[in-house]
Protein backbone atom coordinates (compact mmCIF):
# COMPACT_ATOMS: atom_id res chain seq x y z
CA UNK A 1 0.00 0.00 0.00
CA UNK A 2 2.67 2.29 0.87
CA UNK A 3 4.78 1.52 -2.16
CA UNK A 4 2.86 3.92 -4.34
CA UNK A 5 2.69 5.35 -7.89
CA UNK A 6 3.51 9.19 -6.03
CA UNK A 7 7.45 7.94 -4.72
CA UNK A 8 7.71 5.83 -8.14
CA UNK A 9 11.24 6.32 -9.75
CA UNK A 10 10.84 6.01 -13.50
CA UNK A 11 12.55 2.99 -14.73
CA UNK A 12 14.83 3.09 -18.14
CA UNK A 13 13.63 4.03 -21.36
CA UNK A 14 13.61 0.72 -22.52
CA UNK A 15 11.65 -0.58 -19.50
CA UNK A 16 9.02 2.23 -19.33
CA UNK A 17 6.25 0.70 -21.16
CA UNK A 18 5.54 -1.92 -18.99
CA UNK A 19 4.02 -0.12 -15.63
CA UNK A 20 4.66 -1.55 -12.62
CA UNK A 21 2.53 -4.26 -11.00
CA UNK A 22 0.43 -2.77 -8.06
CA UNK A 23 -1.12 -5.43 -5.75
CA UNK A 24 -4.33 -4.66 -4.55
CA UNK A 25 -5.86 -6.89 -1.82
CA UNK A 26 -8.81 -8.92 -2.72
CA UNK A 27 -11.04 -7.16 0.14
CA UNK A 28 -10.70 -3.70 1.78
CA UNK A 29 -9.39 -3.44 5.38
CA UNK A 30 -8.72 -4.01 7.53
CA UNK A 31 -11.56 -2.83 9.56
CA UNK A 32 -10.61 -3.36 13.45
CA UNK A 33 -9.49 0.46 13.74
CA UNK A 34 -13.28 1.10 12.87
CA UNK A 35 -15.30 -2.06 13.79
CA UNK A 36 -18.07 -1.14 16.18
CA UNK A 37 -17.54 2.91 16.40
CA UNK A 38 -19.42 5.91 15.32
CA UNK A 39 -17.53 7.62 11.92
CA UNK A 40 -17.14 10.69 10.27
CA UNK A 41 -15.93 9.76 6.54
CA UNK A 42 -14.73 12.03 4.17
CA UNK A 43 -14.31 11.12 1.17
CA UNK A 44 -11.82 12.93 -1.97
CA UNK A 45 -14.22 11.78 -4.86
CA UNK A 46 -11.59 13.28 -7.34
CA UNK A 47 -8.48 11.23 -5.49
CA UNK A 48 -9.91 7.91 -5.03
CA UNK A 49 -11.98 8.15 -8.66
CA UNK A 50 -9.02 8.95 -10.54
CA UNK A 51 -6.38 6.24 -8.81
CA UNK A 52 -8.86 4.00 -9.33
CA UNK A 53 -9.07 4.92 -12.85
CA UNK A 54 -6.04 5.92 -13.73
CA UNK A 55 -3.85 3.61 -11.85
CA UNK A 56 -6.14 0.12 -11.95
CA UNK A 57 -8.14 0.45 -14.51
CA UNK A 58 -11.32 0.00 -12.50
CA UNK A 59 -14.26 2.04 -10.84
CA UNK A 60 -14.68 2.50 -7.43
CA UNK A 61 -18.18 1.61 -6.04
CA UNK A 62 -19.13 3.85 -3.55
CA UNK A 63 -22.27 1.87 -3.11
CA UNK A 64 -20.07 -0.94 -2.07
CA UNK A 65 -17.53 0.90 0.08
CA UNK A 66 -20.53 2.61 1.77
CA UNK A 67 -22.32 -0.98 2.63
CA UNK A 68 -19.19 -2.02 3.91
CA UNK A 69 -18.49 0.86 6.27
CA UNK A 70 -22.27 0.43 7.69
CA UNK A 71 -21.69 -3.06 8.19
CA UNK A 72 -18.80 -2.99 10.42
CA UNK A 73 -19.21 0.47 12.05
CA UNK A 74 -21.47 1.48 15.08
CA UNK A 75 -22.69 4.12 12.81
CA UNK A 76 -21.48 6.16 9.82
CA UNK A 77 -21.88 9.58 8.52
CA UNK A 78 -20.57 9.55 5.11
CA UNK A 79 -19.83 12.74 2.89
CA UNK A 80 -18.45 13.31 -0.40
CA UNK A 81 -16.80 16.00 -2.03
CA UNK A 82 -16.22 16.50 -6.09
CA UNK A 83 -15.78 19.03 -8.08
CA UNK A 84 -18.86 18.81 -11.42
CA UNK A 85 -19.62 20.49 -14.49
CA UNK A 86 -22.50 23.25 -13.63
CA UNK A 87 -24.82 21.41 -15.90
CA UNK A 88 -25.22 18.62 -14.19
CA UNK A 89 -25.57 19.76 -10.83
CA UNK A 90 -28.80 17.24 -10.16
CA UNK A 91 -27.06 14.19 -11.47
CA UNK A 92 -24.03 13.66 -9.03
CA UNK A 93 -25.63 15.25 -6.21
CA UNK A 94 -28.34 12.43 -7.02
CA UNK A 95 -25.81 9.93 -8.10
CA UNK A 96 -24.16 9.95 -4.31
CA UNK A 97 -27.40 10.55 -2.36
CA UNK A 98 -28.83 7.20 -3.50
CA UNK A 99 -25.59 5.38 -2.64
CA UNK A 100 -25.77 6.62 1.05
CA UNK A 101 -23.22 9.59 0.52
CA UNK A 102 -24.40 12.91 1.78
CA UNK A 103 -22.78 15.08 -1.63
CA UNK A 104 -20.52 18.43 -1.53
CA UNK A 105 -20.36 19.65 -5.25
CA UNK A 106 -18.44 22.35 -5.85
CA UNK A 107 -18.83 23.56 -9.72
CA UNK A 108 -16.26 23.80 -11.69
CA UNK A 109 -15.44 26.88 -13.29
CA UNK A 110 -12.73 28.96 -15.62
CA UNK A 111 -11.35 31.43 -14.62
CA UNK A 112 -9.00 34.67 -16.17
CA UNK A 113 -5.57 34.54 -15.22
CA UNK A 114 -2.21 35.77 -15.56
CA UNK A 115 -1.23 32.57 -17.55
CA UNK A 116 -4.82 32.89 -19.51
CA UNK A 117 -8.23 31.08 -19.09
CA UNK A 118 -7.52 28.38 -16.64
CA UNK A 119 -9.92 25.33 -15.56
CA UNK A 120 -10.79 25.22 -11.84
CA UNK A 121 -11.71 21.68 -10.89
CA UNK A 122 -10.06 20.53 -7.68
CA UNK A 123 -12.34 20.55 -4.20
CA UNK A 124 -9.72 20.44 -1.67
CA UNK A 125 -10.46 23.97 -0.03
CA UNK A 126 -13.93 23.24 0.08
CA UNK A 127 -12.50 19.75 1.91
CA UNK A 128 -10.88 21.64 4.19
CA UNK A 129 -13.43 24.09 4.98
CA UNK A 130 -15.88 21.96 5.42
CA UNK A 131 -14.35 18.91 6.87
CA UNK A 132 -13.43 21.27 9.55
CA UNK A 133 -16.91 22.66 10.48
CA UNK A 134 -17.81 18.82 10.22
CA UNK A 135 -15.27 17.37 13.20
CA UNK A 136 -16.22 20.26 15.61
CA UNK A 137 -19.49 19.36 15.45
CA UNK A 138 -19.33 15.55 15.32
CA UNK A 139 -19.98 13.43 17.90
CA UNK A 140 -17.52 10.67 15.54
CA UNK A 141 -15.18 8.36 17.69
CA UNK A 142 -13.23 7.90 14.40
CA UNK A 143 -12.65 10.74 11.41
CA UNK A 144 -11.99 8.61 8.11
CA UNK A 145 -10.19 10.40 5.54
CA UNK A 146 -10.72 8.73 3.14
CA UNK A 147 -8.03 9.89 0.20
CA UNK A 148 -4.82 9.02 -0.76
CA UNK A 149 -3.22 12.27 -0.90
CA UNK A 150 -0.50 13.55 1.26
CA UNK A 151 -0.58 16.90 1.08
CA UNK A 152 -4.37 16.99 1.51
CA UNK A 153 -4.95 14.43 4.50
CA UNK A 154 -1.65 15.11 6.52
CA UNK A 155 -3.24 18.95 6.82
CA UNK A 156 -6.58 17.02 7.63
CA UNK A 157 -4.93 15.22 10.04
CA UNK A 158 -3.04 17.93 11.88
CA UNK A 159 -5.79 19.80 12.20
CA UNK A 160 -8.25 17.20 13.68
CA UNK A 161 -5.66 16.60 16.20
CA UNK A 162 -5.93 20.06 17.40
CA UNK A 163 -9.69 20.36 18.13
CA UNK A 164 -10.72 20.45 21.66
CA UNK A 165 -12.23 16.84 21.54
CA UNK A 166 -10.16 13.75 20.63
CA UNK A 167 -10.76 11.72 18.02
CA UNK A 168 -8.75 8.95 16.01
CA UNK A 169 -7.62 10.03 12.28
CA UNK A 170 -8.25 6.64 9.94
CA UNK A 171 -6.88 7.04 6.51
CA UNK A 172 -8.51 5.03 3.71
CA UNK A 173 -7.32 4.85 0.23
CA UNK A 174 -5.96 2.65 -3.19
CA UNK A 175 -2.80 0.35 -3.25
CA UNK A 176 -0.70 2.53 -6.17
CA UNK A 177 -1.86 5.94 -4.88
CA UNK A 178 -1.52 6.33 -1.69
CA UNK A 179 1.70 8.63 -0.44
CA UNK A 180 4.03 7.08 1.71
CA UNK A 181 3.54 10.22 4.39
CA UNK A 182 -0.27 8.37 5.05
CA UNK A 183 1.61 5.35 6.47
CA UNK A 184 0.28 5.11 10.38
CA UNK A 185 3.50 3.21 11.14
CA UNK A 186 5.65 6.92 10.59
CA UNK A 187 2.80 9.39 11.07
CA UNK A 188 1.69 10.28 14.59
CA UNK A 189 -1.13 11.91 13.91
CA UNK A 190 -2.74 8.68 12.10
CA UNK A 191 -3.61 5.72 13.95
CA UNK A 192 -4.76 3.37 11.06
CA UNK A 193 -4.75 2.55 7.14
CA UNK A 194 -7.59 0.66 5.24
CA UNK A 195 -7.05 -0.10 2.36
CA UNK A 196 -10.02 -0.35 -0.61
CA UNK A 197 -10.07 -3.94 -2.27
CA UNK A 198 -11.22 -5.45 -5.37
CA UNK A 199 -14.11 -6.18 -3.73
CA UNK A 200 -15.35 -2.64 -3.67
CA UNK A 201 -13.91 -2.02 -7.58
CA UNK A 202 -15.13 -2.34 -10.95
CA UNK A 203 -13.06 -3.19 -13.50
CA UNK A 204 -13.17 -0.68 -16.65
CA UNK A 205 -14.38 -2.78 -19.82
CA UNK A 206 -12.82 -1.02 -22.93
Amino acid sequence: MYNTALNYVSPPAHHRLTRPRIEVAPVTGPWQPIAGKRLLVLADVENLTYSARNHLNCKLSYRGLAERMNGVARCCSLHAFFSRPPTEEDRWSRYFEERGWVPHPRDIVTVKTCRGLERQANSDNLILFTAGLLASRSSAEVIVIASGDGNLACDLANAITELPKSRQVVTLSLAGSTAARLDARSNRTIAANIEIGRDCLRPIRR
